[in-house]
C-alpha cells in the first residue's frame, strides 16, 4: 500500500465535476464507510454506511433541495506521506492507504426557490485498500440550513 498522490486524489475526484459521472467517485467509497458532517444543520450527523450517506444527504439535496444533481469541483488537496509531487500518482489506485483533505466547491448549483447554493467542502478522507473508509466532512452549515428550510 502506498500512500495517496495530490495526482492521484484530484483525479479520482475530478469526476465528481461532470453531470453524470459523479458515481465514479461514489464508488470509491466503502460500504460501510464512516461519514461525519460536522457542525449544526440539518444534516450534521454521523452516517455509518455508504447507503446511509447518500439516502440521507445527496437523495436529498438532488430531489428536495437543488435545481439538478451537485456537481462538485477540486480545488486544492493535501495528502499525508510523501506524495505531494504533483508529478507522482501514476500507480494504481487499490494501493492507496492514508489521509488526504479535498476542498470542493459546488459549480453553479441552485436551489429550486433561486437561492444560491455556492458551498464550500473540505472532506478529511482517510483511505484503506484504495477505498475511502472514513470522512469528516466541514461545511457551511448556515447555507445548508438555509438552503433546506427554505426547499421543503
Amino acid at each position: 500500500m502506498a500512500p495517496p498522490t495530490k495526482a492521484q486524489i484530484t483525479r479520482l475526484f475530478a469526476p465528481l465535476a461532470v453531470q453524470g459521472r459523479q458515481p465514479e467517485t461514489l464508488a470509491l467509497l466503502a460500504d460501510n464507510v464512516d461519514w461525519t458532517i460536522c457542525g449544526n444543520s440539518p444534516m450534521s450527523a454521523r452516517y455509518t454506511s455508504k447507503q446511509d450517506f447518500m439516502e440521507n444527504t445527496l437523495k436529498v439535496l438532488r430531489e428536495r433541495v437543488l435545481t439538478e444533481p451537485l456537481r462538485l469541483q477540486v480545488r486544492n488537496v493535501v495528502v499525508s506521506g510523501g506524495g505531494e509531487s504533483e508529478g507522482q500518482g501514476e500507480g494504481k489506485d487499490e494501493e492507496i492507504d492514508g489521509d488526504a483533505v479535498v476542498e470542493l466547491e459546488a459549480l453553479d448549483a441552485w436551489c429550486k426557490n433561486g437561492l444560491a447554493y455556492d458551498m464550500r467542502y473540505c472532506w478529511v478522507c482517510k483511505f484503506a485498500a484504495g477505498k475511502i473508509v472514513q470522512v469528516r466532512a466541514y461545511i457551511d452549515t448556515d447555507l445548508l440550513t438555509r438552503a433546506m428550510q427554505q426547499n421543503p
